[in-house]
């Protein structure tokens, strides 16, 4: 690396030599801040940066992939308990229909023996009177 920044800076002290060689102070690129400009360009844009960048996008796009790949796991085993409670419900609807029919035959059959009942009573008090 030391030796590309060396080319950089060659590059920056013979710029503008091809015009008329008449370099001002403006001209000349060879300032600390200008280096520093440089040493952070060539760091952020040299194909070792570029080549560290893709290698981390990498890593996040694999990582990615992978929570991906549990989110679909985890929404499949879900559908498949919605399932399991879609058909449960309906289990529980006929079981209710079951007990209801149950409670009625059971309500018909108390009422119509207490019903004969009261009706025996009323005849009896009716017969004391």
């Amino acid at each position: 690396m030391i030796s590309v920044l060396t080319i950089c800076i060659y590059i920056m002290e013979n710029h503008g030599q091809g015009k008329d060689n008449n370099n001002t102070e403006e001209e000349n690129f060879t300032s600390p801040y200008q280096l520093e400009s440089i040493t952070e360009w060539w760091q952020q844009y040299s194909p070792l940066a570029w080549s560290e960048m893709y290698n981390e996008y990498i890593k996040y796009t694999t990582s990615m992939n992978e929570l991906y790949k549990e989110y679909i796991k985890s929404s499949e085993r879900l559908t498949e308990l919605y399932k399991e409670l879609a058909a449960n419900t309906e289990r529980m609807t006929e079981l209710y229909k079951e007990y209801v029919k149950s409670t009625e035959r059971m309500t018909k059959y108390w009422s119509h023996k207490f019903g004969n009942l009261s009706s025996l009573k009323k005849q009896r008090e009716e017969k004391n009177r």
